[in-house]
């Protein structure tokens, strides 16, 4: 853009200042919105549970080459990729940063912006950084206030809808506080576990990498409900009944599915996790993250059988299902953590990067170059206990702490976790026992009770009690191990 000025002369911008790395730490303020991290979080899930059946109709259409189906599914699909990839994308932030300087200018031009005039002379500096708001959350009783009182809502409209003296008033009143009561009580409980662990945790986590942990479990739940949906059905022999064939799918393919499916997610995030307890809160966020997704079909599906089955469901599942999916993830994502920061393994991996390191210098001093610069061609001559004890000392360090990232610094785990050690295997073995274990009581506990001869009330009581016992043992467990593995 140029203009003649009322002297005559061409005058033309003066040129922008050019993106460059910072220099020194950054400490940008934020303003604090504790619920936005809900408001993202509902924002995601929807158009991902929509995902689960376009994969669904996509998959079937593949396998029975219906091109309607895939068409279809697509269409269908396309969209809300779009609306989850733009929703999830990293934030980035420009930061235009004027420094004092006796050379510089007053007048900063800044392209498709306005311009910023100092007092005195600053030269500008103009940079790009991934937003680094922290996770927060709302006041620890905030959200399980708000469901109690969705639990509380709707035993009321129980009530209402089931007296002698029923009004159309009361089913109109429970038609339009459906869909709110669905909303809430699906994910509420998922928002009050996440700041549950990240409180006793105590970790300082970006939003942003928080929000990929849970997107990866929603993610994680894809391959579970298709092959929960597809594959398991058909190994089931004809012969079985109902009652051997509901255990089979729900209380042994299940679990098995389920957790491999979020133990690969965990996986994604080996990079960042320090040990236990980094591990820990990623394994708990993938979980809920799953959590997420099956909840928001269990949830509606319990309004067609009304008020009384809506609030026994949203209370057994946000006080339940919910933190047990959470622990069995957590506990694999423990021992994950705990094995990827183990000094062993740390160790290993150096050694067999200084190794090859060393390998490829004596293969080329052989050729008659000197590489190292000590004046000989004789390759590395030191022997495999000194280059261990130069390990030790940090040198060539695979996980050099004055040299971590961000994503590596702010997940850094402190003592207090050291005595927290299960192997992967029986971290993944527990989860697959614990997850079977409900399960197969929710499901097996009014079949076993009916075939031991009780009465109906008589099984129904033996059920509820199952299922009290079971939510009771998983709240104290999440409990426990979440305090095991926060700081001392």
């Amino acid at each position: 853009m140029r203009w003649t000025g009322p002297d005559g002369r061409v005058h033309k911008p003066a040129p922008s200042a050019q993106l460059t790395p910072p220099k020194h730490d950054l400490i940008i303020p934020f303003q604090t919105a504790p619920w936005r991290t809900y408001g993202r979080m509902m924002a995601t899930v929807l158009p991902a549970f929509l995902l689960l059946y376009a994969a669904l109709m996509l998959t079937i259409g593949v396998l029975e080459w219906n091109p309607l189906l895939i068409i279809g599914g697509g269409l269908f699909a396309i969209p809300l990729v779009l609306f989850v990839l733009r929703l999830t994308r990293p934030s980035v932030i420009q930061i235009w940063n004027a420094i004092p300087d006796s050379n510089g200018a007053t007048l900063h031009n800044r392209a498709d912006s306005t311009s910023i005039t100092t007092m005195n002379p600053t030269r500008m500096e103009r940079h790009l950084l991934l937003d680094g708001t922290p996770l927060e959350f709302p006041s620890s009783w905030s959200p399980w206030a708000l469901f109690l009182g969705c639990v509380f809502v709707s035993i009321l409209l129980s009530v209402a809808t089931t007296s002698s003296g029923i009004s159309d008033g009361a089913i109109v009143i429970f038609i339009l506080l459906a869909v709110p009561l669905w909303l809430l009580g699906f994910s509420i409980p998922v928002l009050a576990w996440w700041s549950v662990a990240s409180r006793r945790l105590r970790l300082p986590i970006r939003r942003v990498q928080a929000e990929g942990w849970l997107v990866a479990g929603m993610l994680s739940a894809f391959p579970a409900f298709l092959a929960n949906s597809l594959l398991t059905p058909g190994m089931i022999p004809s012969s079985w009944n109902a009652i051997q064939t509901d255990m089979a799918l729900i209380a042994v393919g299940a679990p098995i599915i389920e957790e491999t499916c979020k133990a690969l997610a965990i996986i994604l995030f080996i990079p960042i996790l320090r040990g236990p307890r980094s591990g820990f809160m990623v394994g708990f966020s993938v979980g809920l993250g799953f959590a997420l997704i099956e909840n928001v079909q269990y949830v509606a599906g319990s309004l067609l059988g009304g008020p009384a089955n809506l609030a026994a469901t949203t209370l057994i599942r946000g006080v339940g299902s919910i933190p047990a999916h959470a622990l069995w993830t957590a506990l694999v994502g423990s021992a994950i953590g705990g094995f990827v920061g183990s000094r062993g393994l740390n160790m290993k991996i150096s050694l067999a990067i200084a190794r090859t390191q060393i390998g490829v210098i004596d293969a080329v001093e052989k050729m008659g170059v000197d590489v190292d610069g000590d004046g000989l061609r004789d390759g590395f001559t030191e022997t495999s206990a000194f280059l261990e004890a130069a390990l030790s000392d940090g040198i060539w360090s695979a996980r050099d702490t004055k040299h971590l990232t961000d994503d590596s610094q702010i997940m850094s785990d402190e003592s207090g976790t050291a005595s927290i050690s299960r192997s992967i295997p029986l971290a993944f073995c527990l989860a697959v026992f614990g997850h079977a274990l409900w399960n197969g009581l929710s499901v097996g506990s009014y079949a076993a009770a009916e075939g031991a001869g009780f009465s109906e009330g008589a099984s129904l009581l033996m059920t509820v009690t199952v299922v009290l016992c079971m939510v009771i043992s998983v709240i104290l467990l999440t409990l426990r191990e979440s305090r095991n593995h926060s700081p001392a």
